[in-house]
């Protein structure tokens, strides 16, 4: 037997396998049409959509109303008029969409939980620093917040404004 024709026999084979195999998916596609439309559709419907959003967002934004505020003033000190803008001088409404381009950084914010869901002691056995579970029926536990950092003053200062935000707060090192 020559290997040349075994081998062009198994690339005929594979070739009408993949033929095959090719004509049944498209059979199958047709039969789910309305599917495949749904699956091209919806992602160009979102996207739509959302530039839509976005054109009327924008045009929302760039009403007089909603743009900073402008005057003219003597800039040089010679009676010329020059129109600046700013927040300083515009109205509240406009204050809250003017745009600032360095904004300054937030602290960041501590989720302390609720008070029934403080820790505290169930039995003599579970941990020593906790309180016994009737500071639960008044609510009277203090959250404890866990500090892994070494900077211990970041941690008494997070201690006090939860003591503040809560009335009673722990704080632990490691």
């Amino acid at each position: 037997m020559d290997p040349m024709a075994a081998t062009s026999r198994d690339t005929l084979n594979a070739f009408t396998q993949v033929d095959a195999f090719l004509r049944k998916n498209l059979t199958f596609q047709k039969r789910n049409l309305k599917t495949n439309i749904g699956i091209i559709a919806f992602p160009v419907l979102l996207c739509l959509l959302l530039t839509i959003l976005q054109h009327i967002v924008n045009h929302e934004l760039m009403k007089p109303r909603n743009r900073c505020g402008c005057r003219c003033v003597d800039v040089r000190g010679d009676n010329s008029c020059e129109t600046v803008c700013g927040i300083e001088y515009s109205t509240l409404y406009q204050s809250v969409t003017y745009p600032f381009p360095s904004p300054p950084a937030w602290l960041p914010l501590l989720q302390v939980p609720p008070a029934e869901f403080h820790a505290a002691r169930v039995d003599s056995t579970s941990l020593l620093g906790l309180l016994d579970e009737s500071c639960k029926v008044a609510q009277s536990c203090p959250a404890t917040v866990l500090n892994t950092s070494l900077n211990q003053s970041l941690a008494k200062i997070i201690s006090i404004f939860s003591l503040l935000y809560t009335g009673h707060v722990r704080v632990e090192g490691k």
